[in-house]
C-alpha cells in the first residue's frame, strides 16, 4: 500500500514570474480557456475530473501493489496530479464482487492516512459520484492536511445486500479548493456504462461537498 503515498510530499514547481501586469494577464486568460475536463484511462475504466481553471499540472501514471485477498495481489491504476501538490486517483479491481459496507470503506479510508503517517484522523460519510462514500482527512508530520476519499463506482444492490469490486480511492494534498474540485467532478465509466443497470446513483448532481 505504501506505493500509494509515496508521491504524496510537497512538489516545488515554480511558475514564471512575470512582472509586467498586461502578460499576465493575457497568461491568465490564456490559462482560462485552456482549462477542460480531464479524462484519463486507469486499467479497463475511464475517469474523468475538472480542475476549473488550475492548469498547473502535469499527470503521470503507474501501477502498483495494494491490496492482497485471499493471498492474491491486486494491483491499483494510479494517476498522480503533479501541481503546486499532489493529488491522487487510483482504481483497484478485485476481479470478484465483495461486501462493500461502509465499515470496510472507513476502514480502508483510515488504514491509507495511517499509513501516511497521519494523526487526529477524522472520517465522514459523504456521496461522491452519485455512491456513497467516506471522506477521511488527518494531519501529517509536516502540518498539511491529508484528504483521503474512498468509495465504489459500481456499486450495487443485491437482495439488500451492498457489492462491489472496484475501488477507487482519492487521495490530495492540495489545497481545500482545488481538492473540492477534484472529488467533486470525478466520474469512474464502468464498461457498458450507457445503461446504468443495477448500478446505485444515491445523490444528485447538484449535491457538492464542501471541506
Amino acid at each position: 500500500m505504501t506505493g500509494l503515498f509515496r508521491g504524496l510530499k510537497s512538489c516545488s514547481k515554480p511558475g514564471s514570474m512575470v512582472s509586467l501586469a498586461l502578460v499576465s494577464l493575457l497568461v491568465f486568460l490564456a490559462a482560462s480557456a485552456l482549462a477542460a475536463e480531464e479524462t484519463v484511462s486507469l486499467g479497463e475504466y475511464e475517469v474523468s475530473f475538472d480542475l476549473g481553471t488550475y492548469t498547473g499540472y502535469e499527470l503521470e501514471f503507474e501501477e502498483v501493489p495494494y491490496a492482497t485477498v485471499d493471498g492474491e495481489e491486486y494491483p491499483s491504476n494510479v494517476c498522480w496530479i503533479q501541481g503546486d501538490r499532489v493529488m491522487m486517483i487510483a482504481l483497484t479491481d478485485y476481479g470478484v464482487p465483495m461486501k462493500a459496507t461502509s465499515s470496510l470503506t472507513r476502514r480502508t479510508a483510515t488504514s491509507y492516512l495511517n499509513n501516511a503517517g497521519c494523526t487526529n484522523i477524522q472520517t465522514h460519510e459523504v456521496d461522491i459520484d452519485g455512491k456513497p462514500a467516506i471522506l477521511g482527512l488527518g494531519e501529517r508530520s509536516s502540518g498539511l492536511t491529508l484528504f483521503c476519499v474512498v468509495y465504489w463506482p459500481d456499486i450495487h444492490d443485491v437482495n439488500g445486500t451492498l457489492y462491489a469490486q472496484v475501488d477507487c480511492t482519492i487521495a490530495s494534498e492540495a489545497s481545500v479548493e482545488l481538492t473540492e474540485s477534484l472529488i467533486n467532478s470525478i466520474h469512474v465509466k464502468l464498461p457498458g456504462d450507457e445503461g446504468e443497470g443495477e448500478i446505485m446513483e444515491v445523490s444528485s448532481e447538484s449535491e457538492r461537498i464542501e471541506l
